[in-house]
């Protein structure tokens, strides 16, 4: 069970939160009972903030990773911490996110098998945490009919790992699902809460425009017509 997993966070300014979300997210990160992870940060900020915060001394037990890519991307910032991992298991957590309980990496270290595992998630409103969600895979992803959830309850095997599509930004993830599950069938699924996804006017369902989404859905459709119909 003993297996080194890598906590890939890709990071931005958000609106000068930053600071404040990946705080929650390293406290709950010194918490784990699992101890055997690295953190990989992603930055795409123009500032030093997460920088400063990531090389701090209240956060040297983590051993950061920590590295700047200009890339202005949300898919394509991900994608670089991933490819800076070093673990046998990826786990993808959004900066505004975290982990559920200390026992969270542990949990997926105990439950993993195969190429890929997702997990229930609650969601935090700043003010509560609110809405558990438990996953489950359909047929229909690809269109946008998202029953796994945000890219934070996923974690993958990194040998044969597949990349976020860098074309995409709001719906991403069930492209991501989609290929994952072409290549290595459904996913293990650890119905519990284990994560928490952190809600708000900062998230990209809210801010992305209308055309935006309606782009991305008939990229989609053309990208998986072949196969689905």
């Amino acid at each position: 069970m003993n297996k080194l997993i890598s906590v890939c966070i890709p990071t931005y300014e958000m609106r000068g939160e930053a600071v404040r979300v990946l705080t929650r997210s390293f406290e709950m990160l010194k918490k784990q009972t699992y101890k055997n992870f690295e953190v990989v940060v992603s930055d795409n900020s123009d500032n030093e903030n997460i920088k400063n915060l990531c090389e701090s001394n209240v956060y040297a037990s983590l051993s950061i990773n920590y590295f700047k890519n200009p890339i202005k991307s949300i898919a394509a910032n991900t994608n670089s911490a991933l490819k800076k991992a070093k673990g046998d298991i990826i786990k993808i957590l959004y900066m505004d996110d975290y982990l559920a309980h200390p026992d969270s990496l542990k949990k997926i270290a105990e439950n993993f098998k195969g190429h890929w595992l997702v997990t229930g998630c609650e969601h935090d409103d700043g003010t509560r945490r609110l809405n558990p969600h438990y996953p489950s895979y359909n047929k229909k992803i690809y269109l946008g009919q998202n029953t796994i959830g945000a890219p934070s309850v996923l974690s993958v095997k990194r040998e044969g790992m597949l990349f976020f599509d860098d074309k995409m930004t709001w719906l991403l993830d069930c492209d991501l699902y989609q290929r994952m599950y072409a290549k290595y069938g459904k996913p293990i699924i650890l119905n519990e809460v284990n994560v928490v996804i952190g809600v708000g006017k900062h998230q990209m369902t809210h801010l992305l425009p209308k055309f935006t989404k309606i782009k991305e859905t008939i990229y989609l459709l053309l990208k998986y017509w072949k196969n689905n119909f």
